[in-house]
């Protein structure tokens, strides 16, 4: 039963009119967060990473534009959620005011969009090429993908620590938090692909969640 829930939700949201519109509107609320860095705090530097996030949120919409394809508008949107959570964390310190909580959902969410984004690229990987890939391949490689991005994560806020003699690694409380979260959000969108790879086949998914246009 909660398999079934899991596909429905998944189901509706695919075909939801103003899913593109929420992905466009997340752009917009990023720019703005990073104007607000650099014109009103004058945080110069995280107001650069904050168009380096710009240009990745567009890329999904870059690439429908040049491409016929027309990817979930899901992926999009949590890719364009995950770099606002990430940008206005450090903008507006919520990071700091809101620890531990913000920066658990904003773990989450991350996972989340990067399983959907791994998800979507074998799709279209075997949309293109017509490689069988079977369920446990599937699901083990995207979980297992996961993991090992959110691992290196970890080590890399410790390495930065190190280097810069900032405080992105707290400690490995928080880190183990950290990757709970991380497999959370992972072994949701898992989860429901699994339920999904059950009754169908990877290629009847790709036709349900790559358009292209006609």
């Amino acid at each position: 039963m909660g398999g079934d829930h899991s596909r429905y939700l998944i189901d509706n949201l695919l075909e939801w009119k103003y899913g593109n519109a929420v992905y466009y509107a997340a752009m917009v609320l990023l720019f703005f967060i990073t104007m607000d860095g650099l014109i009103i705090r004058g945080d110069v530097l995280r107001a650069q990473w904050g168009f380096v996030a710009l240009a990745i949120a567009m890329l999904p919409a870059l690439a429908e534009y040049l491409t016929p394809v027309i990817f979930p508008w899901p992926m999009k949107f949590f890719i364009t959620l995950a770099l606002i959570l990430h940008l206005a964390g450090g903008i507006f310190r919520f990071y700091f005011t809101l620890y531990p909580l913000y920066d658990k959902i904003g773990h989450l969410v991350a996972s989340i969009a990067i399983a959907l984004v791994l998800f979507v690229t074998l799709l279209i990987l075997v949309g293109v090429t017509g490689i069988r890939l079977s369920r446990p391949v599937v699901v083990i490689g995207i979980f297992v993908s996961v993991m090992v991005l959110a691992v290196a994560w970890e080590y890399a806020e410790l390495n930065v620590d190190v280097v810069a003699g900032s405080t992105y690694f707290v400690d490995i409380n928080d880190s183990l938090f950290d990757m709970l979260f991380n497999l959370i959000g992972t072994c949701y969108i898992v989860g429901s692909i699994n339920e999904y790879l059950k009754r169908e086949s990877i290629e009847s998914l790709y036709h349900r969640f790559i358009r292209w246009k006609t």
